[in-house]
């Protein structure tokens, strides 16, 4: 993110009505997307890459996308991976977290990927020691969760379990409809579950792979002319990703770092 871009997305004044989608990173930011993007269309697939209809806050402005203009339906939907402190004030927020085993996993396979690092190069401990240890944007996932989970209580703020979207999808969009403020209706609602679950969402691995951030940025990362992207795996619905429980399969020693680090929170 540019320093521009960033104080652009921190300092704009949303409209009472905005959603921002707000995690950790891996931690269902592009799932709820799509869950909260259909609720306010009815079933809209005809975009490239959903952030193209739902901005990335901070990258906004690098992208070239207006953050006050008019999206193709209402409300408002905005990606976020904003800390509480840090982020616009005046929407609302649905915060999605995860267990931070199961969301290492899914940022080591990803995060690499996506800046053009070699697979293999960086190892889980280090991975475990400078990303998860603040060296992330978003900090450390720890103090991030606290942070939101001291305003959990808030009227403007909805706390979403990845784990409970995985069990009961319907129930969990039954409770974002509320929030967004949509009609819910039973076609509705069967039709949400329908484009947002993995087995629709993986058939389109393109619409969700972050292609139209990376082609916007990629000068600024430093990313070498010569990598074309979609060569790694870096869809957010790639095969085998998604799952309850994948921290299960950590070394030894990152999972016992990744257990302290959370006791201790």
């Amino acid at each position: 993110h540019s320093e521009r871009s960033t104080a652009r997305g921190r300092g704009f004044t949303p409209r009472p009505s905005d959603v921002f989608v707000v995690t950790y990173p891996k931690c269902g930011t592009t799932w709820v997307t799509q869950i909260c993007h259909q609720l306010r269309t009815g079933g809209h697939m005809d975009f490239g890459e959903i952030t193209e209809v739902c901005p990335w806050d901070v990258l906004a402005l690098d992208c070239g996308q207006d953050l006050d203009a008019d999206h193709i339906a209402s409300p408002r939907v905005f990606k976020s991976h904003e800390r509480a402190g840090d982020i616009a004030r005046g929407g609302k927020y649905i915060h999605v977290c995860r267990d931070p085993a199961d969301a290492f996993v899914s940022f080591y396979r990803f995060l690499p990927a996506w800046a053009a690092i070699p697979p293999g190069e960086i190892s889980e401990q280090e991975f475990a020691k400078a990303v998860f240890g603040g060296v992330s944007h978003s900090g450390g996932i720890w103090d991030y969760f606290a942070e939101w989970w001291a305003r959990r209580g808030d009227a403007d703020v909805l706390w979403v379990c990845y784990e409970d979207l995985k069990e009961d999808l319907h129930g969990q969009i039954q409770r974002i409809a509320e929030f967004m403020g949509v009609r819910l209706t039973g076609e509705l609602a069967d039709r949400v579950a329908e484009l947002s679950s993995f087995a629709y969402m993986q058939e389109r691995t393109q619409q969700f792979d972050d292609h139209f951030v990376f082609g916007k940025i990629r000068g600024q990362m430093g990313i070498p002319s010569d990598y074309v992207y979609g060569d790694v795996a870096v869809s957010k619905v790639r095969a085998g990703g998604g799952t309850v429980g994948q921290g299960g399969a950590l070394a030894p020693d990152v999972a016992a770092m990744l257990a302290d680090r959370w006791a201790r929170s």
